[in-house]
């Protein structure tokens, strides 16, 4: 019963280890054809994409993120019931090395980010995810690699977000990383049908 959307679905695997080469802009563009392709609540198609493939911005943006995980950490008792990961010591760990690493943590030294936009109207997140989806997808079916960074939502209230264009009103949905994979992890273990789907027919 495998066909080739499910060898894709099952193959991709989040990538944080790239080669330096650059990707031609077309690609890049194809990716996002592919998520303005996704469903999207209404048919709204609520996403905005902003991609940055200058090297030093990218850095600027790692940075600022750091920096803000750093005010977190500071600040966790006011910050405690918004995140509630912060009252986790492994947590708090895993954030101090990623906050004060000399290391591009955040981006992983990826030659392309891609920020998916949205505003506050209901399901737009949940559209911004379905593309978000097809684009890693799309990505590796061309041999691209790919990964949703997570910690970019601390900066979406930033200047430097504001300087690259985001809209008023609009906050970071999703994040995606882009590049030719150094290194491809093996499959992680999925859990057991029984666990996860119950029946009623």
């Amino acid at each position: 019963m495998e066909n080739e959307v499910l060898r894709c679905i099952k193959g991709r695997r989040s990538i944080r280890n790239y080669e330096n080469n650059e990707i031609p802009k077309e690609i890049i563009e194809e990716i996002i054809t592919a998520g303005r392709y996704a469903p999207s609540a209404e048919n709204r198609q609520p996403w905005k994409f902003i991609v940055v493939t200058n090297r030093e911005e990218i850095k600027r943006l790692s940075e600022e993120t750091k920096k803000q995980i750093g005010k977190i950490l500071k600040q966790r008792r006011k910050w405690k019931r918004k995140y509630r990961e912060l009252n986790d010591e492994q947590t708090l760990m895993f954030l101090r090395a990623v906050a004060f690493s000399e290391n591009d943590t955040i981006f992983h030294d990826a030659p392309a980010v891609v920020f998916i936009l949205t505003d506050d109207e209901i399901f737009n997140d949940e559209s911004c995810a379905c593309a978000a989806q097809n684009m890693m997808l799309a990505a590796h079916s061309m041999g691209i690699g790919s990964c949703w960074i997570g910690f970019a939502k601390f900066i979406e209230n930033s200047e430097m977000m504001k300087e690259a264009g985001m809209p008023e009103g609009h906050h970071i949905s999703a994040c995606l990383t882009l590049g030719y994979a150094k290194s491809i992890s093996k499959a992680s273990p999925r859990k057991p049908t029984s666990d996860v789907i119950k029946w009623i027919e």
